[in-house]
């Protein structure tokens, strides 16, 4: 017995060795990967400062050394993505995205990202094709009564997808927001009869068939000037009605008592008058709208129902009859066509160019009595019903079904604890989402929804622009040198001290000749310089030029002033394609200023990027850079919200979650930052 027992001892102590043996393993395996995390981490977190100040490939490096670190990092590998989808390298995004799905297959949000970026990525012909249209909404006037528009003449909307609603009962003009809430319900006058109404950029054109005279107002609602008077004589009216404007800004307007159409340039001053009352060629009775598409006049002539259609000259061109249309009212432009109006059977497609006839389905089961129809640039349709006092929403099925591309581009936290997201919407098709306000976004963070969300910063401040000026130092474009003062001068003139301008030079190297400033003087003094070399860097120099206009909050755009050609290796670094899709991440326009017939490249370049190509010696082009920057529509959208973490959370990652639902389209993206 006692020599057993030493035995069973010495059995123990060996399974105890074992274990003892096993466990610091065990143990040291786990701190060793805590401890690699922790380091990849603090890569993580030097990348979010990169990717917040929009230098996102500095970012890329340091989310790859995170994953190098620790290859399971899933939020630093998303995040790498992301900074390659920004920073124009789809692809390498798309294959960091795929990496993930491996990995986890019933991710649906990282499956989306690989689709957008896919569906993006395809040309498309967006110009007009025959969708089918489904009824999304309803805007009634009896659900607020501060906004009723008693009696419904005429419809238009705005690019932010406002609608501006006349009624004729009551002479009001309402205005709703573009998710059909009152903005604002104005009279131009005590005993006035509204009725046709048009919008044109901040401008809207509104008759008063009772008072006989056309009103000019802003998307404000402010009156900015009047014309017309009762009479039959040229620039007088018996009860306008319908109104549109051309694409020069000149105004038409249909004169029903009078049975003719006069039209006005911008300020209200008559130009010219066509049509007659009667039921032959060039003869109206009763017209009761105006639509203008190309360099044609196309008017309801209700009481002969047709539609007949004149030269921007006044000449008639011919009638065009439809089968089933009774009693035409509202005509309207729609993407490559027409809408029509009709009373008793509803809302026609035409296409002038083939000819073709369509009877909307959707809208003859929702509408009593139509006269009036309008589309947004994304093709949503809005119809006027006369008996029941509303506006139907269609939706094109496709865009009901598809989902919102949604991307953070950088999170501001130096004001904490107010935190401010910056953020793209696109269509799945990548064109910009617009006209969205706080009523569009879910924020949640850290499972919690935020309360007080707030949009409009960018479109609050005023209006300014960053140009960075791109100079081709090359030696093919030394002899041009002198010329560079005087185009730079069509821009310069018209700058303002909110504005500024970068000048970045370029041959085989890029370099900033100077900052962005507002000074005309340093900037001449600049492009005077006068240091040319071999080779050009082309896809460097715009690269440079983009990456520096990313950051700042107004209206940008580069302008490259070029010799024209293109070299072997002038995209070595960066192929057009790359400058292309990052200049197109940031909605940021290239123009082209060529002293000779500019390469194919550069063409696509700017046509791609929103731009344009000028030679010098278009005077009016070279005028017109600095408007088009200045003018241009804000895309981006700052969410703006108080958070309720305190700082005592310092170094706390908060998880972030934006949901956007707009017109049954719907996206959502994750994000986050450190409390700092």
């Amino acid at each position: 017995m006692n020599q057993r027992y030493p035995i069973k001892h010495a059995g123990c102590l060996f399974i105890l060795t074992v274990i003892l043996c096993s466990y610091p393993f065990v143990a040291y395996s786990e701190i060793k990967d805590m401890v690699r995390f922790e380091v990849a981490k603090k890569y993580y977190r030097q990348g979010t400062r990169y990717f917040n100040n929009m230098q996102y490939m500095a970012a890329a490096e340091f989310f790859r050394k995170a994953i190098r670190e620790y290859p399971d990092y899933y939020t630093a590998r998303d995040h790498l993505a992301r900074s390659y989808k920004l920073a124009g390298f789809t692809e390498a995004a798309v294959k960091e995205w795929e990496s993930l799905l491996e990995i986890y297959p019933e991710n649906v949000a990282v499956a989306a990202k690989i689709e957008n970026a896919r569906f993006q990525d395809t040309v498309l012909d967006r110009s007009g094709d025959e969708q089918e249209y489904v009824v999304s909404d309803t805007y009634r006037s009896s659900a607020n009564p501060r906004f009723h528009f008693n009696g419904p003449a005429d419809i238009a909307v705005d690019n932010e997808k406002s609608l501006y609603i006349t009624s004729f009962s009551n002479g009001s003009l309402v205005k709703l927001d573009s998710n059909g809430r009152g903005v604002f319900s104005i009279k131009t006058s005590l005993n006035g009869r509204l009725y046709g109404i048009d919008c044109r950029g901040n401008t809207l054109a509104v008759t008063d068939f009772r008072g006989d005279r056309v009103f000019l107002l802003d998307t404000k609602g402010t009156v900015r000037s009047r014309f017309g008077e009762s009479g039959s004589g040229e620039g007088a009216f018996h009860g306008p009605e319908g109104v549109c404007f051309d694409a020069g800004g000149r105004i038409y307007v249909v004169d029903s008592g009078n049975n003719r159409v006069q039209k006005f340039d911008e300020k209200g001053t008559f130009i010219l008058q066509f049509g007659r009352k009667g039921e032959y060629e060039g003869e109206l009775s009763k017209p009761t709208d105006v639509a203008v598409h190309g360099d044609r006049v196309y008017v309801t002539d209700t009481g002969n129902k047709r539609i007949a259609v004149y030269d921007d000259s006044g000449n008639f061109i011919e009638n065009v009859s439809i089968d089933d249309m009774d009693s035409p009212r509202g005509i309207a432009r729609f993407k490559g066509g027409l809408l029509v109006s009709d009373e008793r059977n509803g809302l026609l497609q035409y296409d002038p160019a083939s000819g073709s006839k369509t009877w909307m389905a959707a809208a003859s089961g929702a509408v009593s009595r139509l006269v009036a129809a309008a589309a947004d640039r994304d093709g949503y349709l809005y119809c006027l019903d006369y008996n029941k006092q509303s506006v139907v929403l269609l939706s094109p099925l496709g865009k009901r079904y598809s989902n919102v591309s949604l991307e953070i581009t950088s999170v501001d936290i130096a004001s904490f604890p107010v935190v401010a997201f910056y953020v793209n919407a696109r269509n799945r098709d990548g064109s910009p989402l617009y006209g969205l306000d706080s009523d569009n976004f879910r924020v949640t963070e850290d499972s919690a929804p935020i309360k007080g969300l707030y949009t409009g910063y960018l479109k609050k401040l005023m209006p300014s622009v960053s140009i960075a000026f791109c100079v081709d130092r090359s030696s093919q474009a030394e002899q041009f040198s002198g010329d560079l003062p005087w185009v730079a001068e069509f821009i310069l003139q018209k700058m303002h001290k909110n504005d500024s301008l970068e000048v970045v030079n370029f041959n085989e190297e890029t370099w900033v000749g100077n900052k962005f400033d507002w000074s005309r003087r340093r900037a001449l003094k600049a492009l005077k310089e006068r240091e040319y070399g071999s080779g050009r860097n082309i896809g460097k120099a715009l690269y440079t030029a983009i990456s520096d206009l990313v950051p700042r909050l107004n209206r940008r755009g580069v302008v490259f002033v070029t010799e024209g050609g293109v070299d072997e290796g002038s995209f070595a670094g960066y192929t057009p394609e790359t400058v292309i899709q990052y200049a197109k991440s940031h909605y940021i326009p290239v123009y082209i200023v060529s002293f000779r017939e500019p390469d194919e490249t550069l063409k696509s370049i700017a046509a791609e990027t929103g731009g344009a190509v000028y030679r010098p010696g278009n005077a009016d082009g070279l005028r017109s850079i600095y408007s088009k920057i200045k003018g241009s529509e804000e895309y981006r959208y700052v969410l703006v919200y108080r958070t309720f973490k305190p700082g005592s959370f310092k170094g706390w990652w908060s998880d972030v979650k934006i949901e956007i639902n707009h017109k049954d389209q719907k996206g959502v993206e994750w994000g986050g930052y450190f409390v700092p």
